[in-house]
This record gives structure tokens, C-alpha cells and sequence, in this order.
């Protein structure tokens, strides 16, 4: 089967974004502009939690776990960046915290002891900056603490990896430790695009790396792919997605650029450097995208992940999204945040301080939060409705009262604007204006208490472009509220 042309695809898209009404949406605080939009990646979000103790994480884990490494070294500073790295560090500061991350292991064994560990994930920054001997370290040091033969393991990789000599040596080296997922950060094949972003790497790199993987016998590979960057068209766009298409990609995260005023994007787009898509663009490349995809065979969720496979596109997120407060996410690494007995937190992101209070003997969490069991409905909906959707049933079977009663007024709002619908087997789900529009849904189930933490804490920000909880924290509550608004942060 043939991908649709680029001026099928744009024909479909142009009019399904005719039924996104953004004018209404955006009278009813149900649509967040571009420089505002963001998704839940934590519940409560970091601006709401406090200090926590780190015995408290160990009461209460789930029988089984997932696991999050964090290699926080780049050799380049992306632009749209803003997780916790530091940029071409010595070979002495990362083997300090390569030791630093494995004396924080210990701190979880006998709590963690007996758990099957489902699936563990190495991202970052760049965990293929990691040098070969390096990489074998790491894996010694987590293939003895955890058993990982049964669990999906999946290791992020950046296409500059293939311009390295030892290439080969490091791939082989993660197959040995056990990686069967590879992840690959493209964002764009269009070179004058990734020059803007500071990517490090080429189109030709990307091409390279994916041959190599198929020639090792990597079988399951996920490509990310962004939407809305700056100088991007609908053309650009179109030949990104058909190129890696080519490639024989079964597996895509495909998600809009989001902002925040620590990433020099922001800046980028508050100061009017580049051309970014307005939200209207925005939307049309959404649903090209969703027509070439879905006419080529592919299955969508959860919202931004695509595959041609018959199983979910992967465990990890099939188990965050889906598994309703019953698996534990367990972070070793500076910036790594985490779910375990029934709290949100967050390590510290600092990574002098992470070095520092792991090297003292702690566990270094930086802040968290117990949830209460309205934090626990609220998370569960938010994780939910961006995956498989919310069963009515089970929701009443684990909380005790219906949706539809708790949850009534949020309910009507958004079946009124048509970013919600209910199936006839009892799926409450998101619709595709809802999906285009998750950061905002997520938002209106927010408490009074979070969003009133939220403001405090911005209220003691001085400065957005450098603040720790500006930068890490993850979702769309505190927002800037206006364009002018982020612009003046600039100033």
C-alpha cells in the first residue's frame, strides 16, 4: 500500500480541522495557546508538592515495577530541551555519577526485593553518550541489582551514535545487557530544521543508525517525531513522516513542540526569531499525520504513539497510562521523577546537589507529595483518557462512586465542547478535538488545592528562565496565560 500524496493528505487534514471549533474552545478556557499548552506528565505537578520523606516510598510498592535510568549527558544543548543534563561533561564527572547512581540503588533493594520489574527505561540527556566501557558498567550494575531477562527494556539513542567508531561495539554491548527497545530522538529529517534546534546530527546519521540496528537484529524500534517546530511547513512535515516511512518505522511518538520559558525555543518564539505554526497549522499537521498513518495500517494510542504491530506500541506506556495507580515507577538519577506507595516525587534535578545527597548516604528526593485518594481519581482520569480511556465500571469498582457523580460539572463542560464521549460499552474516551486538546482537559480536572499550591509556588519564582521548578515541572497548570505575558519574561 502506497502513503497517500502530500496533496491527498492535506486535502483530509485541511477539512477535519474545519471541525475544530477554536473559537468556542477557546471562549469556554477549553483550548490553551500554543505558548501555554502542555501535557500532565506528573499528578500533583511539581509546583504543588512539598518536602517528603523517602521512607514513606518504601511502605506500600506494587508487586510489580517499572524502572527509569537517567543519563543526564549531552555532547549539544538542544533547543527544546529541558530535562536535567549537563553538557560534555569530564570522564571523571560521569563515572562519579555512574557510582553515585548505583550506591542510590541500594537504597530501594530489600523493598524492591521479589518485584517482577516489568520494564526499565535509560533516557536523559544522552544515554548513548555513554562510552562503550562505560555503557558496560551501567548494565553490570543493573543486570546485577534487578532482574531484567522478562521485562521490556528500553534504551534512548541519538542518531550521532552512528558516526562512532565503536558504533557497532556500543549496540552490541546494550543487546548483551538486555535492551530490546530502541528509541531514536529524529524530531525532523529536515536539515535546515535541525540546525535550528542544535540536534548534533544529520539526516544521513538517522538512515545510518536505523540500518545498523536492522543489520544487529533490533527488532523493535520507536522513532519521535515533532510537529510545530520552528521554519517547519506542511510540506516539511509531510516529508519528515514519508522519509522515516521509508525507513520501514513501525513504531512513532509523534507529539507537538511544546514550550517553556527555560528552553531557548521559548525564547526563540517570544523574541520572533523564527516562524513557528500557529494553532491552526498546528492542528492541520496533526491530522496528516493521523491520515497517512492510519491508511498505511497503523493503530493509534496511546495519543501520540503509533505502531503497525498487533500488541501496544510499548509496555511502558501501555502501563502508565492504563494500569490505575497499581504499578510503581521507580527513578534512579538526577531529575527522575517517580510513583511508589501511593506518592508523586520528584529526585533532585540539581545535579551537584543529587551527587551531593547520594554520596551523604540519602535517597535524594527533592519533593513530593502523598495522595489523597481525590488526587488518586483525578491522576487516574488524566493518565487514562490519553491512553485506552476511562471505564465507567471500573472506575466505580476502584474508587467507590460513579464518574459521572464525582466528576459531573468537568463531565458536562467537556461533552458540551465535544473533547469527550462516552461508548456504548462504558468508555469514557477523549474525541479527536479532545485529543488535540489534552493539556487543557487534563487541566480542568485539577483541584482547587493543586492549582492553589501552583500559584504560591509561582508566586515566589523571581526568575522563570532559570528556575529548577520552572524548568521541571511538567504540565499546564501556572501557566503564562497570555503571549504578551511570556514575552515580558524575556525582557
Amino acid at each position: 500500500m502506497h502513503a497517500p500524496s502530500y496533496s491527498e493528505a492535506l486535502e483530509i487534514a485541511i477539512d477535519r480541522s474545519y471541525d475544530i471549533n477554536l473559537d468556542m474552545l477557546k471562549s469556554r478556557n477549553l483550548q490553551l495557546d500554543t505558548y501555554n499548552d502542555y501535557l500532565v506528565g506528573t499528578y500533583p505537578p511539581l509546583k504543588a508538592m512539598g518536602s517528603l520523606n523517602a521512607e514513606q516510598l518504601l511502605t506500600q510498592i506494587a508487586s510489580s515495577v517499572d524502572l527509569y535510568f537517567h543519563v543526564p549527558f549531552c555532547s549539544q544543548y538542544c533547543t527544546f530541551c529541558h530535562f536535567a543534563k549537563e553538557i560534555n561533561p569530564s570522564p571523571e564527572r560521569v563515572e562519579r555519577y555512574l557510582a553515585a547512581l548505583q550506591k542510590e540503588m541500594s537504597w530501594s533493594d530489600a523493598a524492591l526485593n521479589g518485584r517482577a520489574i516489568e520494564t526499565a527505561f535509560f533516557g536523559g540527556g544522552t544515554p548513548s553518550f555513554l562510552t562503550n566501557h562505560q555503557l558496560k558498567t551501567l548494565f553490570d550494575m543493573t543486570n546485577t541489582r534487578f532482574d531484567l531477562s522478562k521485562s521490556e527494556v528500553s534504551f534512548e539513542l541519538h542518531p550521532s551514535l552512528a558516526k562512532q567508531a565503536d558504533a557497532v561495539d556500543r549496540v552490541s554491548t546494550l543487546l548483551r545487557g538486555g535492551v530490546n527497545r530502541f528509541v531514536l530522538g529524529v524530531q525532523t529529517l529536515d536539515q535546515n530544521i535541525l540546525r535550528i534546534l542544535n540536534r548534533g546530527h544529520g539526516v544521513e546519521e538517522v538512515i545510518q543508525l536505523v540500518k545498523l540496528l536492522n543489520e544487529m537484529g533490533a527488532e523493535n524500534i520507536s522513532l519521535d517525531l515533532m510537529y510545530g517546530l520552528p521554519e517547519q511547513t506542511l510540506r516539511s512535515w509531510y516529508d519528515s513522516l514519508i522519509g522515516l516511512l521509508e525507513l520501514g518505522i513501525e513504531k512513532f511518538n509523534i507529539f507537538p513542540l511544546m514550550f517553556k520559558s527555560t528552553d531557548p525555543v521559548a525564547r526563540q518564539l517570544a523574541r520572533g526569531r523564527y516562524q513557528f505554526a500557529g494553532a491552526k497549522e498546528r492542528i492541520i499537521m496533526h491530522f496528516m499525520a493521523d491520515y497517512i498513518l492510519t491508511s498505511l495500517g497503523y493503530r493509534h494510542g496511546p495519543i501520540f504513539y503509533w505502531t503497525k504491530r498487533s500488541q501496544p506500541h510499548s509496555v511502558q506506556q501501555s502501563r502508565k497510562y492504563d494500569s490505575w495507580n497499581d504499578n510503581n515507577l521507580v527513578p534512579f538519577g538526577v531529575g527522575g521523577f517517580g510513583y511508589m506507595s501511593q506518592c508523586q516525587f520528584y529526585n533532585e534535578a540539581d545535579l551537584d546537589r543529587y551527587l551531593y545527597r547520594v554520596e551523604a548516604g540519602e535517597k535524594p528526593v527533592w519533593r513530593g507529595a502523598v495522595l489523597s485518594s481525590d488526587d488518586l481519581m483525578r491522576r487516574t482520569l488524566m493518565f487514562a483518557l490519553r491512553s485506552s480511556g476511562v471505564s465507567l465500571s471500573r472506575f466505580e469498582q476502584e474508587f467507590g462512586v460513579p464518574i459521572e457523580t464525582y466528576f459531573s460539572h468537568e463531565l458536562e463542560t467537556l461533552k458540551g465542547a465535544g473533547l469527550v464521549c462516552i461508548s456504548n460499552d462504558g468508555v469514557l474516551s477523549l474525541t479527536a478535538a479532545g485529543i488535540l486538546n489534552s493539556g487543557a482537559v487534563s487541566l480542568l480536572f485539577f483541584s482547587d488545592n493543586v492549582l492553589e499550591r501552583v500559584a504560591y509556588s509561582d508566586s515566589r519564582i523571581t526568575d522563570k528562565r532559570t528556575d529548577l521548578l520552572e524548568k521541571h515541572d511538567y504540565s499546564p497548570a501556572g501557566r503564562y496565560g497570555s503571549r504578551a505575558e511570556m514575552q515580558a519574561v524575556f525582557r
